[in-house]
């Protein structure tokens, strides 16, 4: 009995051995054609990418197939499950004859950041019966999403979005009620869409996340009761989608497993729901650049998960709560009609990195020492309230500041900054600083400040401007004298600035370096206005924060 069962051991080995040797072989040769009708571009955009490099050097004869990098195969068929070339500088196009679509065993595929060429995605990608994730994203495909993509009933992951808006991938609103049909058991959707978000979609059962943000030509309409198998969403962003809208209560009552929420940018209107303070896991709650009015719920500043908030640019008015969610490091509320004092509860938030209360109506005196605990504090705004900010206690705000705005705050002296020596924005316009710009503050700031405010003070001469990093100087509406020799001084100074700003690939057009007198003249550049500032300030946080998501996505 032994012996026989031992016979049967040796017998299923070599049959094991001699299935999974004849995969390895037609893998191999098809690995190696779809790798030779691509080709590696060394100076491929890769900012986005963790840790980007072109697996597919590793891909030659001498080894086996299964231990190439990027592929993985089964441990007892042998046949290629998972094919990862994702962030490997490849360029080419990807046709419907491409070796790649003999690789049926596939149960992940990631292409995601390369470059296809503007390419059509092929209809052969519908063949792939057994996949699980197909990644896409950010690899220069566009055109019509086949509708054989709706034939992977498998799918766990769906992504096939762009951050670049010339490539452009369109799926019809038909062909997406035929995805939303046949792949239920979706846990993560990321693409860009035209027309109007059907209501199933936040029916999908297994959904985790949705991400269908920057469809400019996209409209939606958030179910009014229930949302119903939406419980499992972790994260929603649906941010530049028209709304047109009020926030359900609803949302807050029936996606109690979210992270994240983006909803940014959509004409939503009317007060934000108290129901939002329902969301206790949520992480991250934008809400920015919409025109919702009323107060802010003060159960939202107590979420015991919150990290990041954003609320900028709405209507909203009254007093700030207290806040009692400690685990914040990002508050955004610029451009309300928030009033009153600034809560004592703020100073509690100590891993906070960035506090923007700027172009509200908050009020009172603010000492320096109220934001002495933030020793993590990367940006700080407060202009154009009607704060005074106070130095009673003489200390210094933290030398991780990279971004400070205290227009009109009353500031008188510069001696709170000495210890800020990486700031990159300057604004302390409409002050009331005397006298000169002290040499300490030229040297601290040579190195890393690129854009200074000081217009509307009370200045009397500028000895020198070291301008190794400057893009923008306003000096403007103070009380300097027009000498020749300053001039002179500066006119050479500029010519610098432009070269160096046009070696480092900085320039928009050429170098915007400018400086303005109380005088008028010299005016060496056209003004630059608060709206276009604004608007290249909104277009860069955007970006940083799409950059994080997309890091954290490719982490996971």
């Amino acid at each position: 009995m032994g012996y026989a069962v031992m016979l049967l051991i040796v017998f299923l080995c070599h049959e094991v051995s001699s299935i999974s040797i004849l995969p390895h072989k037609h893998q191999t040769i098809s690995l190696l054609k779809f790798k030779n009708t691509l080709t590696i571009d060394p100076s491929a955009d890769t900012y986005y990418c963790p840790k980007p490099y072109p697996k597919r050097s590793s891909w030659n004869t001498s080894r086996d197939c299964c231990s190439w990098d990027g592929v993985v195969c089964d441990d007892i068929t042998g046949h290629v499950i998972e094919l990862d070339l994702s962030c490997s500088n490849l360029t080419g196009t990807i046709d419907s004859n491409s070796s790649l679509f003999q690789l049926s065993h596939l149960q992940r595929l990631d292409l995601s950041f390369n470059n296809f060429s503007n390419s059509h995605i092929s209809p052969e990608f519908g063949k792939f019966s057994s996949l699980k994730h197909l990644h896409l994203s950010n690899s220069n495909f566009s055109g019509q999403i086949p509708s054989e993509i709706s034939h992977l009933s498998k799918l766990h992951s769906l992504r096939l979005s762009s951050m670049f808006y010339f490539y452009d991938l369109r799926l019809t609103t038909h062909d997406f009620k035929s995805l939303l049909q046949n792949l239920t058991q979706l846990r993560e959707l990321d693409l860009r869409l035209y027309g109007i978000i059907p209501e199933s979609i936040f029916h999908l059962p297994n959904l985790e996340t949705l991400d269908l943000s920057d469809n400019d030509h996209l409209n939606g309409y958030f179910p009014k009761t229930k949302w119903n198998s939406s419980a499992s969403l972790i994260e929603l962003d649906l941010s530049r989608v028209n709304f047109s809208c009020n926030l359900p209560e609803s949302l807050g009552y029936h996606l109690t497993s979210l992270r994240s929420l983006d909803l940014e940018y959509c004409n939503l209107r009317g007060p934000i729901p108290e129901s939002l303070s329902n969301l206790t896991r949520i992480e991250y709650l934008y809400l920015s650049g919409n025109s919702l009015n009323g107060t802010i719920p003060p159960g939202m500043l107590s979420l015991p998960s919150l990290k990041s908030i954003s609320l900028s640019f709405n209507h909203l008015s009254g007093p700030l709560e207290d806040f009692k969610s400690n685990s914040l490091i990002s508050i955004d509320l610029e451009s309300n009609q928030l009033q009153g004092h600034l809560p004592n509860s703020i100073q509690n938030l100590v891993n906070l990195t960035s506090l923007d209360l700027s172009f509200n109506n908050f009020s009172g005196f603010v000492d320096v020492s109220f934001f002495s605990n933030f020793k993590q504090l990367s940006s700080l705004g407060l202009s154009y309230n009607n704060i005074s900010l106070t130095n009673d206690n003489k200390v210094t705000l933290p030398e991780s500041l990279h971004w400070l705005e205290l227009a009109a705050c009353e500031v008188k002296e510069l001696e709170f900054l000495r210890s800020a020596k990486k700031l990159q924005q300057l604004d302390l316009s409409n002050n009331k600083i005397e006298g000169r710009i002290p040499d300490w503050a030229w040297s601290n700031w040579m190195s890393s400040l690129q854009d200074l405010n000081m217009s509307h003070n009370m200045l009397s001469s500028v000895d020198s401007i070291p301008l190794q990093s400057l893009l923008t100087i306003d000096l403007r509406s103070n009380l300097l004298q027009d000498d020749e020799e300053s001039n002179s001084e500066f006119q050479s100074n500029f010519r610098k600035a432009a070269l160096m700003g046009y070696g480092s690939g900085l320039c928009i057009g050429i170098s915007i370096v400018y400086f303005m007198m109380s005088t008028g003249k010299p005016i060496w550049f056209a003004r630059i206005i608060v709206e276009l500032e604004h608007k290249i300030m909104m277009r860069r946080r955007k970006k940083q924060r799409r950059q994080r998501n997309c890091r954290r996505r490719n982490n996971h």
